[in-house]
């Protein structure tokens, strides 16, 4: 993120453009509206799933009741701003915005930004949160590490996920699978009776029998999946003690070597890291790949837009009915599947002029129906385990069923430069399923542009 600093050089003017004032006009993050007894707070979240904002609203009614019955004589209102656009460019706007004191009071991201913003003093510590009665029932135990930052927790936890491995049963059936070894598939791989090499392949006997066109799907851009492949092979990519990005060199070459397998032996098209979101949704709904390495709210993309060429938008109950889903299958026979969550979090701005309203609003937002409707909205997970506990949770399509994930769950590093190494291992990959490296090459290479531009933030594990 450190290359992201030029960009506090640019005009400000720029963060008007995407939306960073007030309703009224307020020149500062929060603070008083024109009525003396009003308080607005801001609250900014990325992308379609918008009751990370607006279950704060909602959250807000709750409060000002609170503040009622306390006898204080003022109002909270929280103004939702929507950002439409790329992770990166949603950073660069928050940066923008924050030097200009327009920044929202309560920022929706991803967890793994919480290394730059901490340390480029935009957001608070909220290390209170981990002691609050609201958050004492967090559905996984090691889920605070997620938000801790040099000892100190920085963010809210907002939802988490998991990245199943989705499977077509379809596909299976036509390969002549029973319906008990279909369903029994997701148990085989928590177990580690069903490896990777099994599923590479299964992936090879669907392509080659003509059932499906492709065996194995991933994502086409650089982001969280590719990093469980690094821990699956018994590989790291941080030293929390040192706070350093790690190049594990043994785990990352048998990481790019299985990239270059499914490259090489035609599981994958030809141009999958040159491919639309909108296609691989497409290509994954109508059947087209045995495997899709996925996320759990992709059931809550499919059912976004028409991407089934004959129903449209499908249901969760139609993905049920057609895909299983299961672990990471492990490396090694015997060995423990893998996932990788990625929880979005709210972290509170340093400039914030009420900051005791905000995390009032951080625990009243955690509230079990506004957890509960968010999940189900967008097939997430709640954090705490009563909202787990829940008939309506429990009912839900696909959720319930694979909350037990979590059991096996990685997380990203909150390292402030993580993305330099996210997006060299994003390159190297896509360097050797397009041929243009061999893995040595790929591995080399990696090597050399992290050593350039880390410096003395990475370690090198031989």
């Amino acid at each position: 993120m450190k290359k992201l600093q030029v960009l506090l050089t640019v005009v400000i003017s720029a963060i008007l453009l995407v939306g960073c004032g007030g309703a009224d006009g307020e020149e500062s993050s929060g603070g008083q509206s024109g009525d003396d007894n009003k308080i607005v707070i801001k609250a900014q979240t990325l992308g379609s799933e918008v009751t990370r904002v607006d279950n704060l609203v909602e959250a807000a009614k709750v409060l000002n009741e609170e503040l009622k019955e306390e006898g204080e004589d003022i109002q909270v209102e929280v103004e939702p701003m929507y950002y439409d656009g790329s992770n990166e460019d949603y950073a660069k706007q928050f940066m923008l915005a924050h030097q200009a004191n327009k920044e929202p009071d309560i920022y929706a991201t991803g967890h793994e930004h919480i290394g730059w913003l901490a340390d480029g003093g935009y957001i608070l510590p909220l290390d209170e949160l981990k002691d609050s009665e609201v958050y004492s029932d967090i559905i996984y135990p090691n889920l605070w590490d997620s938000v801790t930052y040099k000892g100190q927790i920085w963010a809210a936890i907002q939802d988490i996920e998991s990245r199943p491995v989705f499977y077509n049963k379809d596909a299976l059936k036509e390969l002549g699978w029973s319906e008990d070894e279909i369903n029994s598939l997701p148990e085989r791989v928590k177990n580690g009776e069903f490896t990777l090499d099994d599923m590479t392949q299964l992936a090879e006997e669907a392509v080659e029998k003509g059932v499906t066109e492709y065996g194995i799907i991933h994502r086409p851009v650089e982001g969280p999946d590719f990093h469980y492949m690094a821990y699956n092979f018994g590989g790291t990519i941080y030293d929390a003690e040192e706070n350093k990005i790690v190049l594990d060199k043994e785990a990352t070459e048998k990481q790019l070597s299985y990239f270059a397998e499914i490259a090489d032996k035609g599981l994958i098209p030809d141009n999958l890291t040159q491919m639309e979101w909108s296609n691989i949704h497409r290509t994954v709904v109508n059947g087209k790949t045995l495997f899709y390495y996925g996320g759990i709210w992709n059931i809550f993309n499919w059912g976004e837009d028409d991407y089934h060429e004959e129903v449209g938008k499908v249901d969760g109950e139609w993905v049920r009915e057609h895909f299983g889903m299961m672990l990471v299958p492990a490396a090694e026979k015997g060995g423990k599947p893998v996932t990788l969550s990625h929880p979005y979090v709210y972290v509170v701005s340093s400039q914030t002029e009420h900051p005791e309203i905000v995390k009032r609003l951080l625990e009243l937002v955690a509230a079990p129906e506004l957890q509960l409707k968010h999940a189900i909205d967008t097939f997430h997970y709640p954090i705490t385990k009563d909202v787990a506990e829940m008939d309506e949770f429990k009912e839900a399509p696909a959720l319930a069923e694979t909350v037990y994930m979590l059991e096996y769950t990685t997380f990203l590093p909150n390292h402030e430069d993580f993305t330099t190494y996210s997006q060299a291992i994003y390159g190297a990959i896509q360097a050797v399923e397009l041929g243009k490296k061999t893995v040595e090459e790929a591995l080399a290479d990696m090597e050399t542009q992290l050593k350039n531009d880390l410096g003395d933030e990475l370690i090198v594990k031989e």
